[in-house]
């Protein structure tokens, strides 16, 4: 049963017009639910208040001479009376106001069931509008991480774009050296360090792939050698040999003059003590 007909025989219901099977029905729909026990409390209330409030009607003069005759014999002669069509038309009349009763029940029963449809819609439509509040919230967020991370890969493309101007108006033969440390007195003759100087960024490399291993006890240690200071700059150990290893100075450093390799105790010298390794810039 759909919402107009539960409006319907809802209307019915409270006239007193509903018989048999579908009177028997809707008692048993109206035991199950109170929301159209409800309604069927109002549509009474309704029906009864519309027939306080229509006026009243008076009987018509003949309809007491219709009744009279109806109960006393008539004459042998009977005179021709229209009564019987007023007390007719009189029936008529006073099934006016329980019609329009009817009809504002069912009226209020159909109004009562849209509202109620009405209000579900109202409440679906809006818990669908807080879920789309909440996505588009999400959304607002991701698109403000995206521009900070735009804005950050911004900043690193000018900065890479300084960098490669730099590269690029750089002189190599000036900024990056290559530099031979050959070996000193008391060191095989067949072996030798090489290395790449980049005066820019105060870093290089050395190959490692000729220096003979040190004695157990003992550590190769690098140092910087400047042309404006005696005093050579610790680098730092070796930890291995045999590889290419990458250094860097451990203070800005003026321009260099040669890189050395000594041969120290294990854990290092605060300065060298056998130079073992020199290359001239």
């Amino acid at each position: 049963m759909n919402t107009e007909e539960r409006g319907e025989q809802a209307s019915l219901y409270a006239l007193g017009l509903l018989e048999g099977d579908e009177l028997i029905a809707f008692q048993r729909a109206l035991n199950q639910d109170p929301a159209l026990e409800a309604l069927v409390r109002e549509l009474q209330a309704a029906s009864n208040l519309l027939a306080r409030t229509l006026p009243k009607v008076r009987a018509p003069a003949a309809l007491k001479a219709s009744i009279l005759r109806q109960t006393v014999p008539p004459d042998p002669v009977p005179e021709p009376v229209r009564e019987p069509r007023e007390a007719i038309s009189f029936e008529w009349m006073q099934w006016i106001p329980w019609g329009l009763a009817a009809a504002l029940t069912l009226g209020c029963g159909i109004l009562w069931f849209g509202k109620s449809a009405l209000s579900d819609r109202v409440a679906r439509l809006t818990k669908e509008n807080g879920s789309l509040q909440l996505r588009l919230a999400g959304l607002e967020s991701e698109r403000n991480r995206l521009e900070v991370r735009i804005n950050g890969l911004e900043s690193e493309k000018g900065d890479l774009k300084i960098r490669v101007a730099s590269l690029e108006n750089r002189d190599a033969l000036t900024d990056v050296q290559n530099v031979v440390l050959a070996p000193q007195p008391g060191v095989p003759a067949n072996s030798e360090v090489t290395a790449v100087w980049d005066q820019r960024r105060q870093a290089g490399v050395l190959d490692l792939t000729k220096l003979p291993p040190p004695p157990d006890d003992m550590s190769y240690q690098l140092w910087i050698i400047t042309a404006d200071s005696p005093k050579p700059v610790n680098v730092g150990l070796l930890a291995a040999t045999g590889q290419r290893a990458a250094f860097r100075a451990p203070q800005p450093v003026g321009q260099v003059a040669a890189l050395a390799i000594s041969l120290e105790p294990c854990g290092g010298s605060p300065a060298p003590t056998k130079v073992v390794y020199l290359g001239r810039m």
